[in-house]
């Protein structure tokens, strides 16, 4: 038996001592690496392993080339940076960082930057960081992450006295946050779609944590923040302890959904928040059933230092819309400022539209659980008289014993009430369509795009059209749009509502795939029979599904004949990539006689 423990322990010990670049100002490689490392790294472009630790010296740099395929082997396997470190891919080519054992704890060490006069130089960009313990660690440094796919880590970004840039990323189903810092780190975050983090599930560990630290202004901007994956986990935390620690954190343009909560903002020990959340969209955070425990739209709690404002927001389908507490007893807690329209400061004039948080039939769309009094004035509620807000709205009309909520005047015009949006996908086009109930000052609708994939850059929303309004209307409306000639993949859909002063608000996002075309196909055209025009459309597999492609799309001609065969027109003739493809056909360009055509489509030996 002392044996075989003896053979188990054995099997843990990784042969290779870490490896710690001379620190003679070079720039090394992984090829370069595995020539002097003694077999810390091996293998040679585009295949790599790493056996254990590599540590870039403070006056060296590392890097990676575009299109490299790094397998770190142990536990004891990353790369630690007091130097330079450049992992830069391209969108087509990206750069690999995996391990040998798909552990979604995080099986080997991962990056971690270390204080530097150049760690802004340091990036990793376009690349692939698979079952880390740390996807993205910095201390005392603040280099670029962006572009890159962050998956089942350990922790997705972890950030101590880091101004880093994290812009453009997906960060999905780390073990525990996706991304957390400490320490007066104030970095930029921006642009990420964060999924489905904490796949652990014991405890509160959010999609993005700000925990106690000291000073800091953090930007949290433009990002989809997307739970579902655990019951307790949030969408965005912000702690802060002591009466010298401040927070002018600025939360703005984030669509925040499916998690436990939103955004809580907590103050302890008289910590002072002084953050502005603004534009962003909160919905349906409300997964943990216990209404009791969670599912605020923003939760702000702690102490009167607690001071955010709070304007432009769009709140609904949560358990509660706004909650103001001081832990669970009624006592004097946060002041927010939700919209004040008393003073001569316009920035904190609310027009926050908050609506249908509801608990069975009780709407909580603000629950002021504290005794001193609260302004949210200038707010659109989803109703308009103050009767109806006020059963919408938990105070000291309620109760005596709870603060005021001061919400007159509130908004008096009706939005534009939105009552269904959806998407088809058919024969490589998307078609929208929506409806309005009533409409009030409406220029129109920007239709936006976002092609989802597990590349960050392809977070971007994109306009791709625009239909107009109807200005004001109580009429009910429908409106539809053609997405067309789209290649195959996932596809991300909103519609941005603009009034006609310019400000606008955004619907709910609605998801449709376009699959891949595995056969050539040629369809009849439309209309049949036509005068003078007609439409054609044909279907060009994906290259590795076509016998006739190179890899470099396929020669296609269509051409048009009379019914003895002559040909009359060549519609197309040029290589094509693979898709769904429409073609117009004019034949009063042609000069034709009435009669039946024909019409036929070659790609290589392929025709019909």
């Amino acid at each position: 038996m002392k044996k075989l423990i003896l053979i188990t322990l054995l099997s843990y010990i990784n042969p290779f001592a870490q490896y710690t670049t001379p620190g003679t100002g070079v720039i090394w490689n992984l090829d370069s690496l595995a020539l002097y490392s003694s077999g810390v790294v091996v293998g040679t472009f585009p295949n790599y392993q790493i056996n254990n630790n590599i540590i870039v010296a403070a006056n060296d740099e590392l890097n990676v080339s575009a299109g490299s395929n790094v397998i770190f082997t142990t536990p004891s396997a990353g790369i630690e940076v007091n130097g330079i470190f450049k992992a830069i891919g391209t969108a087509s080519d990206s750069i690999v960082f995996t391990s040998s054992v798909e552990d979604s704890t995080g099986y080997y060490i991962g990056f971690r930057f270390n204080a530097n006069i150049n760690s802004n130089l340091s990036q990793i960009k376009y690349a692939r960081i698979f079952y880390a313990d740390y996807g993205f660690r910095c201390i005392d440094a603040s280099p670029v992450l962006s572009n890159s796919y962050l998956y089942k880590c350990g922790r997705g970004v972890q950030l101590s006295s880091s101004n880093a840039v994290i812009m453009d990323n997906v960060i999905e189903k780390s073990y525990e946050y996706g991304i957390t810092m400490t320490l007066s780190s104030s970095p930029l975050i921006e642009g990420n779609y964060l999924l489905k983090n904490n796949t652990k599930a014991t405890s509160a560990m959010n999609q993005i944590s700000i925990g106690l630290q000291g000073n800091n202004s953090p930007i949290i901007r433009n990002n989809i923040i997307e739970g579902g994956e655990s019951i307790p986990t949030g969408g965005i935390s912000l702690w802060v302890n002591g009466s010298t620690a401040i927070s002018n954190a600025r939360i703005e343009g984030n669509q925040i959904f499916n998690n436990s909560f939103g955004i809580t903002l907590y103050s302890t020990s008289n910590g002072i928040i002084n953050a502005v959340v603004s534009d962003n969209v909160i919905h349906n955070n409300n997964i943990n059933p216990n209404a009791m425990v969670s599912g605020s739209g923003i939760n702000i709690n702690g102490s009167p230092f607690n001071q955010p404002i709070i304007k432009r927001n769009i709140i609904y389908g949560n358990w509660w819309g706004i909650t103001i507490q001081n832990g669970s007893t009624v006592q004097p807690g946060p002041q927010p400022n939700i919209g004040n329209v008393e003073n001569s400061d316009t920035t904190d004039d609310g027009m926050n539209i908050i609506y249908g948080n509801v608990q069975g039939l009780n709407v909580y769309d603000l629950y002021n659980n504290c005794t001193n009094d609260i302004y949210a004035q200038n707010n659109d509620w989803g109703v308009y008289d103050s009767l109806s807000i006020e059963d919408h709205i938990y105070h000291n009309a309620d109760d005596s014993v709870h603060g005021l909520v001061r919400f007159i005047p509130f908004s008096l015009s009706i939005p534009v009430e939105l009552i269904s949006f959806q998407a088809n996908a058919e024969s490589g086009k998307v078609k929208l369509s929506w409806s309005t109930a009533t409409e009030t000052n409406n220029r129109g609708f920007e239709i936006e795009r976002n092609q989802r994939s597990d590349i960050g850059s392809q977070l971007n929303w994109e306009i791709i059209g625009f239909v107009e309004g109807k200005g004001t209307t109580t009429e009910s409306h429908n409106y539809y749009f053609v997405d067309k000639n789209i290649t195959a993949g996932k596809y991300a859909y909103r519609l941005k509502q603009i009034n006609l002063d310019g400000t606008f608000g955004y619907s709910d996002v609605i998801e449709v795939e376009i699959f891949t075309p595995d056969q050539f196909l040629l369809e009849q055209n439309y209309p049949n029979p036509f005068n003078p025009t007609t439409k054609i459309r044909f279907i060009i597999p994906a290259s590795s599904l076509n016998p006739f492609s190179k890899g470099e799309g396929t020669l296609v001609s269509l051409k048009v004949y009379d019914i003895l065969g002559n040909e009359l027109a060549t519609v197309v003739n040029e290589e094509k990539e693979p898709g769904i493809y429409e073609v117009e056909f004019n034949a009063a360009g042609y000069e034709l006689a009435s009669g039946v055509l024909f019409y036929r489509l070659q790609a290589g030996s392929y025709s019909a």
